[in-house]
């Protein structure tokens, strides 16, 4: 198993279901699978935390990658509880209710923040230090697995402001607009954060590295310019492919 992994077997008994093992102490970049095993066709596997949890509990996202698998990325959340108890389920669409349930929890024992898919770009202006506005972007680099949704939050932009990026074609053939993603996407934020933009699908589309334990960074271009092109402030963070996640069962 992959050390970075936690596994979970979820077997199941009629109405109910049993989580092995059913209580999980999670640690600085571990993450969670849980296995559905015995769904019928037609049968959702998903996991459910419950008040006063987050919604997502200690992760911060909870991929679905087959019927049967749900995969949690954790972080040390922003819940001011360690403690998260939660419910695995068997949906259906045709039915009202659950068709099955049973009870885990998780003890968040990280201690170091994990929020990859998250990026926060905040505008500065020029002052004594600094001859010209500049771009503050945290993490940099971003790590994010094959698959991921990366989300940019642009902070304290000035008024009539947009941002946009442009990839470095370390790849054959790679769109320079979309990068390693499959599609990108901007939509307003909430005050102070005024634009935030989204890629999916991270390394879908391109093709494995020549060598898979040391891939290539990719290299991005942050503009941010007024509304008639003039360029404000240009910031060149980078993106670490961390692969796909461990493949289920190992």
């Amino acid at each position: 198993m992959n050390d970075r992994e936690v596994q979970v077997t979820v077997t199941r008994n009629g109405s109910q279901l049993t989580v092995a093992p059913q209580h999980i102490e999670l640690h600085d970049g571990q993450w969670v699978r849980w296995t559905f095993a015995e769904l019928e066709e037609g049968e959702l596997a998903f996991i459910s935390f419950a008040p006063p949890s987050p919604r997502l509990g200690p992760f911060h996202s909870l991929r679905s990658f087959t019927a049967t698998s749900v995969l949690g990325k954790g972080n040390k959340g922003d819940a001011p509880i360690n403690h998260h108890g939660y419910r695995a389920l068997v949906l259906a669409p045709d039915s009202k209710n659950a068709l099955a349930t049973g009870e885990g929890t998780i003890h968040n024992a990280a201690t170091v923040e994990n929020t990859a898919p998250q990026i926060f770009v905040t505008y500065h202006a020029a002052d004594e230090h600094h001859a010209e506005p500049w771009l503050a972007v945290v993490p940099d680099p971003v790590g994010l697995n094959t698959g991921d949704t990366a989300t940019w939050h642009f902070i304290e932009l000035p008024p009539n402001a947009f941002a946009c990026f442009q990839f470095e074609p370390v790849v054959a053939g790679m769109n320079e607009s979309l990068g390693p993603f499959v599609a990108f996407s901007a939509c307003n934020g909430d005050s102070p954060v005024t634009v935030a933009a989204s890629g999916t699908g991270f390394a879908v589309n391109v093709p494995p590295p020549s060598d898979p334990d040391n891939p290539p960074p990719f290299i991005y271009h942050i503009q941010l310019r007024a509304w008639d092109g003039t360029r404000i402030a240009v910031k060149d963070p980078a993106i670490d492919n961390l692969g796909p996640p461990p493949p289920i069962g190992l």
